[in-house]
């Protein structure tokens, strides 16, 4: 496991006096209307920068991607073949200091690595070496798999490590393939200037349809036409105080034919995206992208909602309140995640499951889930840098538990079970 350099006390120190000083300086000037304002505002922002990533500036060590190790027992912790959905696990994350793939066998062991690092994708475009995030990601039949380079686009990569193609689409968080083979996925734009949406300008995501052979992007749906040719701004107007990402849209899914006659009140093609600032799901028309459906709660910062062929939807509901430490046991101020089923035709819900003596869950920011064929569910509890399969009982029947050294974990983005 990788080791971090011991920290230099005069440097932690230097940057304490520089956020302090800065601070003052800060103050003074914006009271005062001083020309130097843009100046401190500016260095404010670097010394915030050096104190949250110092670390990767200075000790090579990916600090952005690390989160105290929760669990005594870490690597391959339990792969219980009788119990497991038979399959293959793809897992997407930090593995030591590179940002990659691996792919496990039901037994947990290692099958592949890809000799590929996200950390080396482009240098040019980076502050510092570990300034980058997979996040969301598919394996093909071939050992290609195309992952977000979070923030930046998408990539192709092939079994051996070579990128096949690239796009610079500004994608994050999730992707998704449709029954026609295509990939979706959230994506950054330009600010928007909307005034009947809100009076300063803001950021809000697109969602955008990509070619797989090519990652060329086919189409984009703007979700401010979509609410403003609709007249629903108030969906969103209820917080207003998050200009620079109001929706945080991290997941996009098609309604697929094949389960398009359990969801009568929707169409084969319909969109369900998730907004983790507002707590909400909706369904947009796959044609006219007008909001069909939409719900706020009871998740708090929700990830991964997916169409279920009884016609459900489940969802991680990531629960984010408070902080997370050894004191509250790791599970913030609601007593960790969960994992949720809703009933689009009544608004209703039901816990699927979520944290008991047998298991503490909880990922703050990140994560994503599966629900396998056997009944079992499968869960990248990323903050944890764990992924692991449970049984409806509640018992944990394949878990990996993804140590940096003995007192980190590095984020787990993904755990996919495959054929």
């Amino acid at each position: 496991m990788p080791q971090s350099g011991k920290i230099d006390l005069a440097f932690l120190l230097s940057i304490v006096s520089g956020i302090s000083l800065v601070f003052l300086a800060g103050v003074l000037a914006g009271h005062l209307k001083l020309p130097p304002q843009p100046l401190v505002r500016d260095a404010l922002a670097a010394v915030k920068d050096l104190k949250r990533n110092g670390k990767a500036y200075f000790f090579n060590k990916p600090v952005g991607h690390l989160q105290p190790l929760r669990f005594k027992q870490t690597g391959m912790v339990i792969a219980d073949t009788a119990r497991s959905q038979p399959g293959v696990t793809f897992l997407a994350g930090l593995f030591g200091n590179t940002l990659g793939a691996r792919l496990y066998s039901q037994d947990g062991t290692l099958i592949h690595e890809w000799p590929f690092d996200f950390f080396k994708l482009a240098p040019e475009e980076m502050a510092f070496r570990f300034d980058a995030l997979i996040h969301g990601a598919v394996l093909y039949p071939n050992g290609d798999f195309v992952a977000n380079f979070d923030g930046r686009g998408m990539v192709r990569v092939s079994a051996c490590g070579e990128v096949l193609w690239r796009n610079k689409a500004r994608t994050h968080h999730s992707i998704f393939v449709d029954h026609d083979g295509f990939l979706w996925a959230p994506k950054y734009t330009r600010r928007y200037d909307e005034k009947t949406i809100l009076s300063r300008k803001f950021g809000l995501d697109q969602l955008g349809r990509f070619d797989p052979d090519t990652g060329e992007l086919l189409e984009t749906i703007d979700l401010v036409e979509t609410l403003v040719e609709q007249e629903a701004q108030g969906i969103i107007r209820i917080k207003t105080n998050s200009a620079g990402d109001m929706l945080h849209v991290n997941d996009v899914e098609i309604l697929s034919p094949s389960m398009a006659a359990a969801f009568p009140q929707f169409a084969a093609g319909d969109i369900m995206l998730s907004s983790r600032n507002l707590n909400q799901v909706w369904i947009l028309d796959g044609q006219s992208h007008r909001i069909k459906w939409w719900q706020t709660g009871p998740m708090v910062g929700q990830h991964d909602p997916d169409f279920q062929a009884d016609g459900t939807i489940t969802l991680l509901d990531n629960r984010v309140a408070g902080e997370t430490n050894a004191a509250n046991r790791f599970l913030g101020d609601l007593g960790g995640s969960r994992i949720l089923r809703i009933r689009p035709a009544t608004h209703g819900y039901e816990t699927v499951y979520q944290t008991d003596e047998k298991n503490t869950f909880y990922t703050a920011y990140r994560g994503k889930h599966q629900l396998l064929e056997n009944g079992n569910i499968l869960i990248a509890e990323t903050d944890a840098g764990r992924a692991f399969e449970v049984t409806p009982a509640g018992d944990v029947v394949w878990s990996y538990v993804n140590a940096w050294d003995e007192h980190e974990a590095g984020w787990m983005m993904d755990a996919i079970r495959y054929p």
